[in-house]
């Protein structure tokens, strides 16, 4: 009867108990992640400093002719990399970055503040002006005829594919990569000018972040509201774990034994996990296209294959939140775990 007992209590934490928890403390954890003010606010200022190294990466993979690349993406990244400018230089003569460290970062921790009940629920509005005044900075310009300078000649299709998509009525947004012989009324203006009206055309002069969502008027903290309500998820294990260890326990200091085991095992298991997808993520970006559709992209296959330092920034502010809950989960276990042999050295006495 009692390893009959033994055999369910244990069923009962592998099958369920150890299972759920691991699933919960990763919900947890990415909720605090996903409301967290410091994610919002900080995120961003670092997903843009890395955005240089992405492009300085996937131009140098463009001169490697073994590499997978297609022609269109090779010949436009090999002018880019023959420009006069690098494109970071570009970014910062413009005003680019300014605009993304200042401008969107700011309405981030904004809508943070919001999320956090710091602020009133108000709109939220992005600034797209100073981008549309980057787009058109001389420098852009200069640094746009650059590139085409260094593209081969057109076809006759070519350039024909080139003004349909200028004037909005091709069949794709993607521009031939070449070097285009206008005619007509696209002839008047240089192509440098041409191709920043149409990367202007379609930006707002702003942007409404909390357009469409529903949020309660006056302060209220989200964060904190929907934090507690993941919190609760951990009744779910709770009960499973209390369940086994009253089938599978027999005794006061087995039964806290058993609970303590089982919650060091699913917090353990988060713990070991969560850092080996640190490593994973970049590995993960890079074999993904191999089984992704017919649709992938070819700019999204060299973008993964030098994504590395952008999915560790990514990974690094989501595992932290899931890293800080497993670990006082696997306290709480420890804690029970030792509490148990009190009830040993008294049946001792």
């Amino acid at each position: 009867m009692k390893q009959t007992r033994t055999v369910f209590g244990l069923l009962i934490m592998i099958l369920f108990a150890v299972p759920i928890l691991f699933g919960v403390i990763w919900a947890v954890g990415f909720t605090q992640a996903a409301v967290s003010q410091k994610t919002l606010s900080q995120l961003p200022g670092e997903i843009i400093a890395e955005i240089p190294e992405l492009l300085d990466g996937m131009m140098l993979a463009a001169r490697d002719e073994n590499s997978d690349m297609d022609y269109e993406t090779r010949t436009w990244l090999n002018a880019m990399a023959g420009a006069g400018t690098a494109p970071r230089d570009v970014m910062r003569q413009t005003g680019l970055n300014d605009w993304l460290q200042k401008e969107l970062s700011t309405s981030l921790s904004t809508i943070g503040d919001i999320l956090n009940g710091r602020s009133d629920a108000r709109d939220v509005w992005l600034d797209m002006r100073p981008l549309k005044s980057a787009l058109a900075h001389p420098a852009m310009k200069t640094w746009l005829a650059q590139v085409l300078e260094r593209l081969p000649d057109c076809t006759p299709g070519e350039s024909a594919a080139w003004e349909q998509a200028l004037r909005g009525d091709g069949p794709g947004d993607s521009l031939p990569a070449c070097r285009p012989a206008f005619t007509g009324e696209i002839a008047a203006t240089s192509t440098a000018d041409a191709v920043r009206q149409y990367v202007d055309r379609d930006i707002p002069d702003r942007v409404n972040l909390m357009e469409n969502v529903d949020f309660p008027h006056g302060r209220f903290n989200l964060a904190k509201t929907v934090t507690s309500f993941t919190y609760l998820l951990f009744l779910i294990p709770a009960a499973f774990i209390l369940l086994g260890a009253l089938i599978g326990g027999g005794s006061k200091s087995l039964f806290f034994r058993w609970c303590g085991a089982a919650i060091m095992a699913g917090g353990g298991l988060v713990l070991a996990l969560s850092s080996l997808v640190k490593g994973a993520v970049p590995w993960a970006l890079r074999v993904g296209p191999a089984y992704s559709s017919p649709h992938w992209n070819p700019w999204q296959d060299i973008f993964a294959d030098h994504a590395g330092g952008l999915a560790l920034v990514i990974s690094r502010h989501f595992m932290s939140p899931v890293i800080t809950v497993a670990g006082a989960v696997c306290i709480v276990g420890l804690l029970l775990f030792a509490f148990s042999f009190t009830f040993t050295r008294e049946s001792k006495a």
